[in-house]
């Protein structure tokens, strides 16, 4: 008996934090599939009810139902959940499918059956902890209803038979387990329920952790956000209520990735159509050791202080709101992370037109130059024998080189921080191929490839995108040689500096000129860069950095905007993603009949970001225009 309540006791300090069964979600949690929700969607697609106009003289308090477009289940699939349960118990038990004699709760998003160590088991998915908590409900009141006790812990007890019943988190689901025994002893079943339980158990993170020991802030709980208007549905689970010691409201929700983000922008757009508005950089920090700061806002209005959040963590996504008086909430928003200020040593002056100074990324780059030519070589000697050694090739500056080779080729590999780098140095290894007599035998046409011929010899340069660089290919044979090399490196590598501006048209949309230095804006540490004009006299620029890299950039464009007398009035709605990018956030901000619109997107392993500025009807067209 004593060996079972142990092993209970453990699980259900597991569980509770992995499941968050004892946390109250905020009011109007959809408890059914999300097949049959509306859900809301935000910029283009329409406001959350009770948005007034941003003309409004006097702010309110935005209301509405604030949820993210219906799952997507192929993306993910319930019955994954499912699968990895059974995965782990059948490691431990012989496993059988089948009809069972077990109370079935409804509206689970999918099931099994079946038996396993001597007990007929149950389990069933559901898409929120606030559904699976329903249901949890509904089978005790079931077996209550047919004369069963509650005994020790999670089991329930009638005669000879012993049930347990309790839900986890599993894959972005939360998973329903009930589970029967009969015959033996009261101890022997419970033990041998708490085996099976054991078994199906993962340890790990989850939205339990996220609102529990990864959330710095103490959260009372205590219902109020429905009070005020305001609905919250399609998250994995929630936790409301007063953030202790202070008279803040608080509201936060875990969601699956990317779709915290539509709820994140739903929130944005309310309060700012609401008449709130967006005049200080308040953050500091953006990161701990469990997840980091994606994107933020604070507002204010009617002396008010409203700030609202995006955070990855631990592979899910968390929306936060803050509400109450300026200094408690500033004050808890210094408290929520604790490293990595991206803004750190960041200096920027008032400029004539937009805040002038150097924005580069704080954090380096998650691959070094060497590390990407020995990845690469890495693939290629599976394949080629390849000997290191000086070639036949001028030397060019570069982050890192190799020379060496293989058959009849010889080659170099270099690698440069960013497109812009690389073309200096083709053109500097063009010089030296001609005057040592090579000829150039390509059309021009494209930028960033170019071939000679010397004799019987060829020579050819490239360059892709690899590991958040470029490498530059440079390959020397015979006119004649057999050997595939160069196309065995070309086809198993990332795309070309081209292909990164392919999607819409945003490469014709924007017109090349060199603006931004004139206006004392500079920027460093990018991958791709495109600045010019795009509609109208709006002057555009687009920059590609690795993950998260470009983030840092936009955090401090955001702070140099507010520190220098702009504030964000007014938003611009956009489609959540196309077929490559998927938006992050976006910021308006307006000074002296000028506007300035800053966004950011991921796009692959990269981060997009875009600055536009000039008179704000061009702007928001071509923000807008962007996204066609």
């Amino acid at each position: 008996m004593r060996h079972a309540k142990l092993i209970v006791s453990f699980l259900l300090a597991i569980l509770i934090t992995t499941s968050s069964g004892c946390i109250n979600g905020p009011p109007g949690e959809g408890t059914g599939s999300p097949e049959t929700e509306t859900a809301f969607k935000s910029g283009e697609h329409g406001p959350p009810m009770n948005i007034s106009p941003p003309e409004a003289v006097k702010a309110t308090f935005p209301g509405g139902t604030f949820e993210p477009k219906p799952t997507d289940w192929f993306a993910y699939p319930p019955e994954y959940a499912i699968l990895d349960l059974v995965s782990r118990l059948s490691k431990r038990y012989n496993v059988t499918e089948g009809r069972v004699s077990i109370p079935q709760p409804q509206r689970s998003l999918s099931s099994f059956t079946g038996t396993a160590n001597g007990t007929e088991f149950g389990l069933f998915v559901y898409p929120n902890s606030t559904a699976a908590r329903e249901a949890m409900n509904h089978v005790v009141e079931l077996l209550q209803g047919d004369g069963f006790q509650r005994g020790d812990d999670i089991f329930w007890e009638k005669g000879n038979e012993t049930y347990t019943v309790f839900y986890t988190y599993e894959r972005y689901f939360y998973v329903l387990f009930v589970a029967r025994t009969a015959g033996g002893s009261a101890e022997e079943r419970r033990e041998k329920l708490s085996e099976s339980l054991e078994s199906t158990t993962a340890y790990g993170p989850g939205p339990g952790k996220v609102l529990g020991p990864f959330l710095p802030a103490k959260v009372i709980a205590e219902k109020w956000s429905e009070e005020r208007g305001l609905k919250f549905s399609g998250y994995l689970d929630a936790l409301e209520g007063k953030v202790k010691g202070t008279n803040v409201s608080a509201v936060f929700l875990v969601y699956r990735p990317r779709e915290g983000r539509e709820v994140y922008l739903q929130l944005k757009e309310a309060f700012l159509r609401n008449g709130w508005v967006e005049g200080e950089y308040i953050n500091t920090n953006t990161r701990d050791p469990a997840g980091h700061l994606v994107a933020s806002d604070y507002f204010e209005a009617n002396g008010t202080g409203a700030y609202i959040e995006l955070a990855r963590i631990t592979g899910v996504e968390r929306v936060a709101l803050l509400l109450g008086k300026s200094r408690e909430v500033k004050a808890i928003v210094n408290d929520l992370w604790s490293e990595g200020d991206p803004t750190e040593g960041l200096s920027f002056e008032r400029g004539a037109e937009v805040p002038g100074g150097v924005f580069r990324p704080v954090s380096e780059r998650g691959v070094r130059p060497e590390t990407v030519i020995s990845r690469v070589l890495d693939g290629l000697r599976k394949e080629f024998n390849i000997t290191a050694d000086f070639v036949e090739i001028p030397d060019v500056p570069a982050a890192a080189w190799y020379s060496g080779r293989t058959d009849d080729v010889e080659f170099m590999f270099l690698v440069y921080p960013n497109a812009t780098a690389y073309l200096k140095a083709l053109d500097e290894l063009t010089e030296k191929l001609l005057a040592e007599g090579w000829e150039r035998t390509d059309d021009g046409r494209e930028p960033y490839a170019r071939t000679f011929a010397r004799d019987s010899d060829t020579l050819t340069a490239f360059v892709q995108y690899r590991y958040n660089h470029y490498l530059a290919i440079v390959i020397k044979k015979p006119r004649y040689s057999t050997s595939d090399f160069f196309w065995h490196v070309v086809g198993t590598g990332g795309a070309s500096p081209g292909e990164l501006l392919s999607f819409g048209k945003l490469r014709n949309d924007v017109r090349p000129w060199n603006w931004t230095e004139k206006v004392g804006l500079r920027f460093e540490g990018y991958i791709y860069k495109l600045e010019g004009n795009a509609s109208g006299d709006t002057k555009a620029m687009v920059l590609f950095y690795p993950a998260r890299l470009g983030m840092e950039v936009y955090f401090q464009l955001k702070k140099a905007f507010l520190e220098t007398g702009w504030a964000e009035r007014d938003y611009v709605g956009l489609p959540s993603h196309d077929e490559r990018r998927h938006l992050v956030t976006n910021d308006l901000f307006e000074k002296n009949g000028k506007a300035v619109y800053i966004e950011i997107s991921t796009y692959g392993d990269m981060d997009v970001l875009i600055l536009l500025y000039g008179d704000k009807p061009g702007v928001k067209t071509s923000a807008r225009a962007m996204w066609r």
